[in-house]
């Protein structure tokens, strides 16, 4: 698909390969981590059948793509996808937090939601101690649109952007 670059990495989005790509995801939903920051407090590590119904959910709604950034090699660190009303982006390799990628998948996703001919695009369920994303979502035009809580009781937040 199409790529990005900054002055540190290039980052480019490619199509999920299923199930190839489950075994690179493990990783990534065992990482406590990410899954505080992208899953909420509490939640277990994914096995692989977690991983697989998960992007075949995200899958049935919209794309999935695998994040992959050039680091001496095309290396895959994380995912994102672009569905009607969710787009959740996730760096999973944290040796590339805070570098740039997260800013370079949205700058992609948002020019494919146009190619597609999209008016909108919704961030939902961010939480309000990620400040890293409600940053990121902020930094493009995304507007915060509703507040919430989640299962557990953790507030969240609805960002939106109209294209």
């Amino acid at each position: 698909m199409n790529r990005a670059e900054s002055s540190d990495l290039s980052v480019r989005l490619r199509p999920l390969d299923l199930p190839g790509d489950i075994d690179l995801a493990v990783p990534w939903y065992s990482d406590p981590e990410v899954l505080y920051f992208s899953e909420g407090i509490g939640v277990l590590p994914f096995d692989k059948a977690r991983i697989e119904n998960m992007y075949q959910w995200l899958s049935a709604r919209g794309q999935v793509f695998i994040i992959e950034v050039f680091d001496a090699r095309w290396i895959a660190v994380g995912d994102a996808s672009l569905c009607e009303n969710l787009m959740p982006i996730v760096i999973g390799d944290s040796r590339y937090h805070s570098r740039g990628v997260g800013s370079q998948v949205l700058s992609l996703l948002i020019e494919k939601a146009q190619e597609l001919g999209w008016r909108r695009l919704v961030a939902h369920q961010i939480y309000s101690y990620n400040t890293r994303s409600i940053k990121l979502f902020e930094k493009f035009g995304f507007v915060k649109t509703e507040t919430g809580v989640d299962k557990n009781g953790q507030e969240c937040f609805r960002y939106e952007k109209t294209l």
